[in-house]
């Protein structure tokens, strides 16, 4: 059964700063005839968001399973976005609906439907709450499996067949895998000084998916070290995609 606790983490999972250590082969892990050359940061910039996945509709099924510390769920869900207004979901369990989402750039309403548990806040509920930051960008941009907080101050270089970005501030030290072919990210780490606390989103599985121009990575995990506050991780494999069909979001707690 899913608690609210259990649906709310399922939630923190992709706004968390996290750590993961899994590596998943890209689209062209292996590949030996890579481009050669320097590597010029604005260029690589440039490319990177020319191959951004911009649909303005997604509509995907996939498998999501959530392990933590404490608890270990999974199921499968339904997510559904419209580019910069709503992000959708409805996790079930054999069949039924356990819980629903739905997020916006200020605010999100989460519905525990097994337990009639509602929790309706501003975004601003989660950083006052759990002392991190809650952007909806960065949710929809990770679902999207584009890279996130990429700056023109970066360090580039190549590594394991692969280009990298490394980056660091005050705040935070970023650490970026990109696929020299394509210029979609393998990796991501964003690691939050002050806390301790690291985000690495995983992407892997590349395949070609109708309504985009590039690949789409089809696995997807984040995994969370939270330091003092534990560890959680969220492995999300997509199983059905459509993208540029606008799609309806309804959200009830009847």
């Amino acid at each position: 059964m899913l608690s609210m606790r259990s649906t709310l983490l399922a939630l923190l999972a992709v706004l968390l700063l996290a750590n993961c250590n899994r590596k998943v082969a890209g689209p062209s892990a292996g590949n030996t005839d890579l481009p050669t050359g320097k590597l010029r940061l604005a260029q690589v910039l440039r490319s990177i968001d020319d191959n951004r996945t911009t649909a303005e509709w997604l509509d995907a099924k996939a498998k999501v399973d959530l392990d933590s510390e404490k608890l270990s769920i999974g199921g499968t869900a339904y997510i559904r976005i419209h580019r910069d207004e709503a992000i959708w979901m409805s996790v079930k369990k054999f069949g039924f609906e356990g819980a629903r989402a739905l997020i916006r750039p200020d605010s999100f309403f989460l519905y525990n439907r097994l337990e009639n548990e509602y929790i309706a806040e501003p975004l601003s509920y989660i950083e006052k709450k759990y002392k991190i930051p809650a952007r909806f960008d960065l949710l929809q941009e990770i679902f999207f499996g584009n890279a996130v907080f990429l700056t023109e101050d970066l360090e580039v270089d190549r590594a394991d067949n692969a280009i990298r970005l490394t980056g660091r501030n005050r705040e935070f030290a970023t650490d970026y895998r990109i696929d020299p072919l394509t210029y979609r990210p393998l990796t991501m780490e964003l690691r939050e000084l002050a806390q301790d606390r690291t985000l690495t989103v995983t992407n892997g599985d590349y395949a070609a998916a109708d309504g985009l121009r590039q690949t789409f990575p089809r696995s997807r995990t984040v995994v969370i070290n939270g330091g003092s506050e534990g560890t959680a991780g969220m492995q999300i494999d997509f199983t059905d995609l459509e993208f540029g069909k606008a799609v309806a979001m309804p959200f009830s707690t009847k």
